[in-house]
């Protein structure tokens, strides 16, 4: 029998995403060729077909995550004014976080940026960086005007800190929230972790009960297919 043959952009998507999955697992420099080769079920002379080098394979996958990485903000950024579009942009981060547990792609990303921290915090630390500097002007405005119109209070948080505090957060749901029911330890899920993790990192940078509920409840009435 004739094995099909596959076209050359498929295949090399296909080895793209089986390196994610090898470099989320074992960062860039615990990741092999050859791991990446059985994972995409290629050669690794294939793999070096279509990438001279791990590290032009790592970029690859870079630009994926990049992509990805400015088509959730266009989706997900802050797009009203004031405390109502701070609400609505940390709601909707801490949703797609819970719901990221269930896509094997986006959990990926997040398992790649923990392994990074657990070694030398390259990639965490491009991560970072480039969000910041992708954002980090409209956060700013985000939170002078929060802060104007009486949302915020208290001492006022850096915000690039207030960011990767609420980015670790997300994080840590997507990752954790991968696990077998029975190990997770948050005794919620669904919509009741998307709410009371919101709620979490509302008060964290400054609101009262009082300003979230006014602004979460209608939101929370909508439904997450989150599970």
């Amino acid at each position: 029998m004739t094995r099909k043959r596959i076209p050359g952009a498929e295949r090399r998507s296909q080895i793209v995403s089986a390196a994610r999955r090898v470099f989320s697992r074992h960062g860039y420099d615990g990741a092999k060729t050859l791991q990446i080769a059985r994972e995409a079920n290629v050669s690794e002379a294939l793999v070096y077909r279509h990438f001279p080098s791990k590290l032009a394979l790592y970029r690859a996958v870079l630009r994926q995550v990049f992509a990805e990485q400015d088509e959730r903000w266009r989706e997900q950024g802050i797009q009203g004014d004031g405390t109502a579009g701070l609400v609505q942009a940390i709601h909707g981060f801490i949703a797609a976080s819970v719901a990221d547990a269930a896509n094997p792609e986006r959990l990926d990303t997040h398992r790649m940026t923990l392994a990074s921290l657990s070694g030398d915090g390259s990639y965490a630390s491009l991560i970072y960086r480039r969000s910041q500097r992708r954002n980090g002007k409209g956060m700013e405005t985000a939170y002078a005007a929060a802060r104007a119109d009486g949302g915020l209070a208290g001492e006022p948080l850096g915000v690039p800190a207030a960011a990767m505090f609420i980015e670790h957060v997300g994080s840590m749901l997507a990752t954790i929230g991968a696990l077998p029911p029975a190990v997770q330890p948050y005794g919620i899920a669904g919509d009741d972790l998307v709410r009371q993790a919101t709620w979490f990192c509302l008060r964290g940078i400054g609101m009262t009960d009082a300003t979230i509920r006014h602004h979460l409840a209608p939101q929370m009435l909508e439904r997450h297919d989150v599970r």
